[in-house]
């Protein structure tokens, strides 16, 4: 490989690690905006055409408003603290899209009850006005439980939160 082939080859190197860290900035942008409620910085990360996928649980939204005002309604249900963390993620780019996958681990407290759930996010997302910019998200919750229940269980691994056993 001559020099003008090793310099390229590293250029092309630091593209693809700037794209990853752009991406998990992304993630994280999102895990904060979510748990902080802050919706303009959820929209600035967002697609116009995002769509967001929760089919296990009969949800699929698709269009920023759209999933913005999901969201919005998911926090206003759950008025207590939210921690939401995206672990070991695995991201793939190609060029200007890429998608990821994580482990999402989430702690709730709700009268004065413990809750842990965890599960999976896919991400799909695409370079847009210099930054990854979400346009799919698929999650599914694995488990989510109190801390007294424990998570050993082989069935009902999801409980629904009380406040919102009867609103689906």
């Amino acid at each position: 490989m001559n020099l003008e082939e090793r310099v390229a080859s590293l250029e092309k190197e630091v593209q693809r690690l700037r794209a990853i860290d752009g991406i998990r900035d992304t993630v994280a942008r999102y895990s904060w905006a979510v748990d902080t409620e802050n919706w303009a910085e959820m929209g600035a990360i967002c697609t116009e055409d995002v769509v967001i996928d929760r089919r296990w649980r009969g949800e699929y939204y698709q269009g920023k408003q759209a999933v913005l005002d999901f969201l919005k309604r998911h926090r206003q249900q759950v008025r207590f603290s939210n921690r939401m963390s995206n672990l070991n993620e695995r991201i793939t780019v190609d060029v200007n899209t890429a998608k990821a996958s994580s482990y999402a681990l989430v702690m709730y407290t709700y009268n004065n009850e413990s809750y842990v759930g965890w599960g999976n996010y896919e991400w799909e997302l695409r370079y847009e006005n210099d930054m990854w910019r979400i346009t799919k998200l698929t999650n599914r919750i694995n488990v989510m439980t109190t801390l007294s229940r424990g998570w050993g269980m082989d069935t009902d691994r999801v409980l629904t939160l009380p406040h919102l056993q009867n609103k689906g």
